[in-house]
């Protein structure tokens, strides 16, 4: 589904006039950034889809405050993460779809031969498969420092959490995850995969 069409469903949320121009100014340059953070975050397109748009309904009844943010992504992102760990706690799912192969071929660097793309493959599947292992809270944190790039300052704005709890949080998430991807076997190193915010 495009971005456009993704943005079509949010016409329901729209009030006409100063609000429309609003969010069209202060949140759409966003979508597509909420959208792959979501998609990491629930590991499911159509999970996310649901996470944006309702993050896209707090935005619209929040846009007076939005309007006057000098970041509004941070705000955004902030909402996205606190609604996903809400989900998590509420549902605790534990089958959750892994990345579609659209999305690992954005991750895979290069133009690798078969073999390296079957290789490259089964370490982001066992890299998402321990993801998903991880508490809401340090699965969201690594996928907005280590896989999305957002510096610790940016972190502590989005989370609310202290800085110096961030990176002891960040810290037992990296262990845990690297106990679980050795628990999983040996393979290449995983940040080769892994993409930074551009």
């Amino acid at each position: 589904m495009s971005e456009d069409s993704r943005m079509a469903r949010l016409s329901l949320i729209r009030g006409g006039g100063e609000a429309e121009a609003s969010f069209e100014q202060h949140v759409r340059p966003h979508y597509s950034t909420l959208f792959r953070v979501a998609v990491r975050f629930t590991g499911s397109r159509a999970d996310a889809e649901d996470l944006v748009q309702e993050t896209c309904l707090r935005a619209h009844r929040h846009i007076g405050r939005v309007k006057a943010l000098d970041n509004p992504l941070t705000w955004l992102l902030c909402i996205l993460r606190r609604l996903y760990i809400d989900r998590m706690r509420r549902y605790e799912r534990k089958n959750l779809i892994s990345l579609d192969e659209g999305a690992l071929g954005e991750i895979a660097s290069g133009a690798p031969g078969p073999a390296e793309s079957v290789n490259s493959a089964q370490v982001a599947q066992k890299i998402e498969r321990c993801l998903r292992k991880l508490d809401a809270e340090q699965r969201t944190l690594l996928i907005l420092h280590d896989v999305e790039g957002y510096s610790l300052n940016e972190l502590e704005t989005i989370t609310a959490i202290k800085l110096g709890t961030i990176k002891s949080k960040l810290h037992r998430a990296r262990v845990k995850l690297g106990r679980l991807l050795q628990a999983g076997g040996d393979f290449a190193e995983p940040e080769s995969l892994w993409r930074t915010r551009s």
